[in-house]
């Protein structure tokens, strides 16, 4: 059966372009504020004392965490919503979905 050309369930090339823009974008922000800002202060942290020792765990972890779910995750998380339906001819049906991911996954992101 025919689909028509109005036909929603269409694949939109432009739709998930913007939505992997979104996602690179939101890695990008999160790699250079929380994440670099943090690695600069902990390596000046560590330089202005005799060792790293007295340095709080907290921002360490912090640092860690900006990197490893800010922008690791979000590239990945993103270049998986793009590529997996494109290679199963979904993508458009997992459009809405992926959009809602991205709001959730950057607000935790933010949020932690």
């Amino acid at each position: 059966m025919a689909r028509a050309a109005g036909n929603p369930m269409k694949n939109d090339p432009t739709a998930m372009s913007k939505l992997l823009m979104a996602f690179i974008g939101t890695g990008m922000l999160f790699m250079l504020f929380p994440g670099t800002l943090l690695g600069v202060w902990n390596l000046l942290q560590i330089s202005g004392q005799e060792h790293g020792g007295r340095i709080s765990p907290a921002w360490l972890q912090a640092h860690g965490h900006a990197q490893v779910f800010g922008w690791i995750g979000t590239f990945l998380v993103g270049i998986g919503f793009h590529s997996i339906p494109k290679l199963r001819d979904r993508a458009t049906r997992v459009n809405r979905a992926a959009w809602i991911c991205w709001a959730l996954w950057t607000v935790g992101v933010a949020i932690r």
